[in-house]
Order: structure tokens, then C-alpha cells, then sequence
């Protein structure tokens, strides 16, 4: 029988260019944080997946550089629909910048 868990890269594998994706936790707890390094990693090596549409209803992140803020990169993100942009300043700078 094969085994029903894999890595976060073969999950990553599965998202395809124009997603939809839901994040849940507050601040960094419940937060899937290998996912979206994982995502983050996916898409600077190759390009891929690319304009995504997040949904996340808490601030996900440090403020800084974890959490949703894996996701800060144009081109990733086509649409965000959240509750609280502030632990997420990278993915924020480019919806003030429009490029989002």
C-alpha cells in the first residue's frame, strides 16, 4: 500500500499556475510554514506556480520574513482576499504597489 504522506515539495508539486489556496493560523501557530517555504522555494527555482489567489482570514507570519511573507513575490500572488495584512508586509507592499 502506498503511503498517504509525502514531503512538502511533493504536496508543492501538486499546486498548478492559477491555484486557489487557503492558509489558516495566527501569528505561527497551526501555520503550515514547511508549505509555503516550500512554495516560496518552487516558485524562485522555477517560476512556478505562479498567479495564485490566497484567502487567509488571521495575520499569518513574524512580521518579517515567515509565515505568508514566503509568498511576497511578483508575480506568485494574482489576489488576496485577508483578514489582516499586518505580520505579512511583503505580500502587502505589493498590493499598496498594485502589482497584486
Amino acid at each position: 500500500m502506498r503511503s498517504k504522506i509525502v514531503t512538502a515539495a511533493e504536496a508543492i508539486a501538486l499546486i498548478r499556475d492559477g491555484d486557489t489556496l487557503a492558509s489558516t493560523g495566527f501569528v505561527q501557530t497551526g501555520f503550515a510554514e514547511a508549505l509555503l517555504s516550500a512554495l516560496e522555494r518552487r516558485f524562485l527555482d522555477t517560476g512556478s506556480p505562479k498567479d495564485l489567489t490566497l484567502f487567509a482570514a488571521a495575520g499569518q507570519g513574524d512580521g518579517k520574513t515567515l509565515g505568508l511573507n514566503h509568498l511576497g513575490h511578483e508575480g506568485l500572488l494574482r489576489r488576496v482576499v485577508a483578514g489582516h495584512w499586518g505580520r505579512m508586509p511583503t505580500v502587502a507592499q505589493l498590493a499598496l504597489d498594485n502589482r497584486i
